[in-house]
């Protein structure tokens, strides 16, 4: 029997669902070791990106239910309940905070909060130990975030906390790093990011928000990137705009830093950071969006994903409606699905293993 070069094997095994690659791995110890590595789990991640054959979606409804998508029919799979957590901790509510190569960020509320860093392809999970810096979370607003650091080939969460009813700049920065399973406290920006903008934006590396610097004539603000692999922060300016928002959001699409530009006569402005920390770095404008009588006034708040032929747009609507928007036709579909929160979810054998 001619054996194939394990080149070959690797270009097979990298086009195929996670539930078959985990079977694979009992073919031989080669083939585990193929399917185990870091090289491939690389090639399969970026397979699934290139192709969109194993891309799905997760949202989350008022009743916890999340849904996976179909983006050949754009229809919706039988809701199925994330039993995974509530079954370990039937005393506990969870939400997911964020998501990043098949990999989602979760937490746990309980008389004992809990983070979790969890695979769904893979059913692993881990418990991350609790930032120290703060024993009681009431008098604390937080939000976690969690992304890539492509310098040092690590995961990491992002926590921000802000104190209630208190000066925002007092706020607060942690960093856990997957690699190191600890957490530490970086360096402050200045100013305080505002709690709105935040946004799903860690694109390229790095977590972004809008921070507003001194006295701004449009009130708009600088948006602020924190590379999770230096912890530098750098200032970007935003898009130019025909008038003045009233409110701008930061969004990731598919990988690119977007805005949200909401305007006083209900149309918006959705511009792509291009070329993301090089010279030649521009806003591009994507799309203007005007709403229609069909739509009930209604305008996005988040923008998720391209359809796979790349004519359509899905939107989180104000009215937490899923909206794809056809960009030559101009035109709007509603999925007819409601959901409170949108996360890119994509199959993937990402290992959750950490020092021992």
């Amino acid at each position: 029997m001619v054996q194939l070069p394990d080149e070959i094997i690797e270009e097979i095994l990298c086009r195929l669902r996670v539930r078959y690659l985990l079977r694979f791995r009992c073919v031989s110890k080669s083939w585990l070791a193929i399917i185990s590595s870091s090289y491939f789990i690389k090639l399969h991640l970026n397979q699934s990106l290139q192709t969109k054959s194993i891309l799905s979606r997760l949202f989350f409804t008022s009743y916890c239910d999340h849904f996976r998508v179909d983006f050949d029919s754009h229809s919706f799979l039988r809701p199925v309940k994330m039993n995974y957590f509530k079954l370990r901790y039937p005393n506990h509510k969870t939400s997911i905070c964020d998501s990043c190569d098949g990999l989602l960020c979760i937490k746990a509320y309980g008389d004992t909060p809990k983070l979790f860093l969890w695979n769904p392809s893979t059913k692993k999970s881990i418990q991350l130990p609790y930032p120290k810096s703060i024993a009681d979370e009431k008098g604390w607003i937080w939000v976690y975030r969690f992304g890539y650091d492509n310098i040092n080939n690590d995961y990491k969460v992002v926590e921000l906390l802000f104190p209630i009813n208190k000066n925002k700049e007092n706020y607060k920065i942690n960093v856990y790093s997957l690699k190191s399973n600890s957490w530490h406290s970086p360096k402050k920006f200045p100013y305080p990011p505002r709690i709105s903008s935040i946004g799903y934006s860690i694109t390229s590396g790095a977590m972004h928000w809008i921070s507003r610097m001194g006295l701004d004539s449009k009130g708009e603000g600088s948006i602020v990137a924190f590379h999770l692999g230096t912890e530098k922060y750098r200032v970007i300016t935003p898009p130019e705009s025909s008038c003045s928002h009233f409110y701008l959001y930061l969004s990731n699409l598919e990988g690119c830093l977007s805005t949200i530009g909401h305007y006083f006569s209900c149309t918006v402005d959705i511009f792509l950071l291009k070329e993301y920390g090089g010279k030649n770095e521009h806003w591009s404008k994507l799309i203007t969006f005007s709403p229609t009588v069909g739509s009930g006034y209604q305008i996005p708040n988040e923008v998720i994903t391209y359809s796979k032929c790349g004519k359509k747009i899905l939107f989180l609507m104000e009215d937490n409606r899923l909206v794809w928007y056809n960009l030559e036709q101009k035109s709007e579909e509603d999925i007819g699905v409601s959901c409170d929160q949108v996360y890119t979810y994509m199959e993937s054998i990402v290992s959750l293993d950490v020092p021992k």
